[in-house]
Order: C-alpha cells, then structure tokens, then sequence
C-alpha cells in the first residue's frame, strides 16, 4: 500500500532534521506563474475549483487511533472556469505526478517538502480539514502557484448516497465484473443504480486486469459523468445545485458554501464546456517512498506541461 511508505518518509526527514526546509526565490505577482522556471502572467478572468475524490487508507474513521492520517486522494480534477465568458474546462491530475509535495504538521504549520506521488498531500495535516488544504496546496504548488478558489472533497465510501442524489449516472462499463456484479456488462452503457455504482467505483482485484490503475480511470470517468449529469439538471432547475449540496453537507468536506456552489455552477451552465485536459509524461516504477517497495510514479513532459497550462490560463512569458 502506498501509504505505508509515508511513515518512512517521515521518519526519513526527522533523521535529516528537516533539512528539506522550503525556500520560495521567486516573489510572484497575483497574476503570475512560474511554469517551468520561467514567470508567466496568466488569464486573471480565471477561476479555479478541485474536486478530490479519497480512498479509505487512513485514520479518520479510526476512533482509537493514536495519530490522524489522511488518506490517498485517487481523484483530483481541476474545474478552471472563465469568468468573461463562463466557459470552463477540466484538468486531470494523475494521482502518481511526482513532485515536491508540502508535508503539513498537525498544527497546520508546512516547512518541509518531500518528492513524491502527489496524492499522499492528504495523509498530511491534524484533521480532514487541514488534509484537503495540503491537497489544495500541492495542487496549487503543482500549476506554478495557480490560486484555487474552491474545493469539493468526497471520500468514495460515499458514492452510494452520491450517486442516489442524482437519480443514477451513465457510464459505459470498463472491465470485466462477472466476479463482482453480473448487472455490469462490459461495454454497456447503462445508468448505474446505487449498488452498482459502489461495485463500479469501489471493486479492483476481482475487475479486469486488477490494477488500481484501472479502478482510478473508473472513478474518474464516473466523477466526468456525475458533473456532466449535475450541469444537465442545474439547467433543468437553478436551485438543483444547492440542493445536492445540502444532502451531501454531513460526507463532503469542503471550503465552499451552498450559495458559491450554486453560483459556480449556474455560471458555468451559462457557457461552453471545452473538454477534459491532462499532462502527457512518462510513467514509471520507483521507491521514492523509501519504503522498500515499488510504487508507479508519473513525470510530467515539460513541453505539454506549458501546452496545457497555456490552453487552461493564456500564459504570457514576463520578459526580465
């Protein structure tokens, strides 16, 4: 599991008494990047907001736990949307990018950073809180110092109710889960009842080839689908939004009131969704973990690193 090799990084960094102590160089403007070592104004009509989508790894439901630890966050979509135009996009985050991610203390304080899969920003902080905020940092750290406006954070345990509130969401199934739910046809499409939904998103070894790999692309199709779905019925009726929220207000942990949660997506209803982006790069297997096993690891191509971003935020390269 990954998160085992979390402690060992831990334990490394108190050994090296916190000698990867974070030292920002370059003072950024509230308008500007630094993408790829290089400072870039960017599109400031840009409004920004994480969906974060959690597995059940750490210690947040353990009453007798010692320590609190987040858990792995599986899904991290970044909805960027216009605020000029109201169109928006979506940009996909790979849960095993590598980069310095920020290790947040128990008191909230960050002062070290460690290299590795960015989904374990969640293990870090003192409560789910703090945990989503670290998430959010990374993320924002990730994309050159993007501001993030909002986020929306469901652990999958949830996917029952989550999928209930919306009356069901169409996917195409991927996979083969005779051993788990006969219902589940490969290649179908259907409209997923709640139990359904949670075999979808929560089965792996018995799916497929068993990878987790196949579950998060699972996950991320389902999560595409609900807010395609969520868009649908916010034109149907501009009060759906704040709505849904409400009934999944006791799961979710979020920054977001109903009133901003409503008001992004009616706004975003109002214009063009321009598809789904990610980071082409390379993957491969490594112990950046330190935990003697080895862990998938994504590097980011800097070349569709700067395509992307550009595509998301219009960069313009400052001219020192």
């Amino acid at each position: 599991m990954l998160f085992l090799g979390i402690n060992a990084v831990e334990k490394y960094i108190d050994m090296q008494e916190m000698e990867d102590v974070y030292e920002e160089d370059t003072v950024l403007s509230d308008v500007e990047l630094l993408i790829n070592g290089n400072v870039c104004r960017y599109n400031a009509a840009v409004r920004n907001y994480l969906v974060i989508g959690t597995d059940v790894s750490g210690t947040y439901k353990d009453k007798e736990a010692v320590d609190y630890h987040g858990n792995m966050a599986d899904v991290l979509l970044l909805v960027v949307l216009n605020r000029s135009d109201n169109n928006y996009a979506v940009l996909e985050i790979d849960r095993n990018t590598i980069m310095k991610v920020p290790m947040m203390n128990p008191d909230g304080s960050v002062n070290a950073r460690s290299l590795m899969q960015i989904c374990t920003a969640h293990w870090f902080g003192g409560n789910p809180q703090m945990s989503s905020e670290n998430t959010v940092n990374a993320v924002s750290e990730l994309l050159g110092g993007i501001p993030i406006d909002g986020y929306y954070e469901l652990n999958m345990d949830s996917i029952e109710k989550l999928n209930n509130v919306i009356g069901g969401v169409t996917v195409t199934v991927e996979g083969d889960f005779s051993q788990v739910d006969p219902t589940l046809i490969e290649g179908e499409e259907i409209t997923l009842n709640d139990k359904q939904a949670y075999n979808y998103i929560h089965a792996r070894m018995e799916v497929g080839d068993g990878t987790n790999e196949g579950r998060m692309a699972r996950q991320e199709a389902y999560i595409k689908a609900y807010l395609n779905k969520l868009m649908e019925k916010t034109e149907e009726d501009p009060k759906f939004p704040n709505e849904i929220y409400q009934k999944m207000k006791e799961v979710a942990q979020t920054n977001m009131t109903g009133n901003d949660f409503s008001r992004v997506l009616n706004r975003a209803n109002r214009g063009e969704n321009l598809g789904t982006l990610k980071f082409e790069g390379r993957y491969e297997t490594g112990k950046l973990l330190a935990d003697g096993l080895e862990h998938q690891e994504f590097y980011i191509d800097e070349d569709s690193y700067y395509q992307v971003m550009d595509k998301l935020f219009h960069l313009t390269p400052v001219k020192e």
